[in-house]
């Protein structure tokens, strides 16, 4: 093998190691833990999963939906809505709401805590909202 053709090869296993590299760490960043740091689901490309990666539901525009496909309910503005379209909750910056306006969470700094702030879960690579409509329609 001549040198022109190492440097060829050289360039297709780093740039196909750079490629396998950022699609693995962007998939392991989309992870959802418990509060002992357990992988409890994943949001990939609005794919809603468990952690043994089955479909739950999805989230598309902020719409929640189940595996079917069925709207379970939605976020507008910074209103969480059932499907029917009555308030459930609030998403207020970092603070998460119930119907009545009481705080029943705090979603921040990859965390998720409840009221008390006691750490309940914990995000990575999802964006905020995201995280707050899964914890909020998926997992309690």
């Amino acid at each position: 093998m001549n040198l022109n053709s190492r440097k060829v090869l050289f360039m297709k296993l780093f740039f196909l190691g750079l490629f396998a590299f950022l699609v693995v760490g962007q998939a392991a960043a989309q992870r959802l833990k418990n509060s002992n740091g357990t992988i409890i689901g994943y949001i990939e490309n609005g794919r809603v999963k468990s952690s043994n990666g089955a479909i739950v539901g999805y989230i598309d525009n902020d719409r929640i939906k189940n595996s079917n496909g069925s709207i379970m309910g939605y976020r507008e503005d910074d209103r969480i809505k059932n499907s029917n379209g009555t308030v459930i909750g609030y998403c207020d910056g970092q603070r998460v709401k119930n119907s009545n306006g009481t705080i029943i969470g705090y979603v921040e700094d990859g965390r998720v805590k409840n009221s008390n702030g006691t750490v309940i879960g914990y995000f990575e690579g999802v964006r905020r909202i995201e995280a707050a409509l899964y914890f909020f329609f998926f997992f309690y």
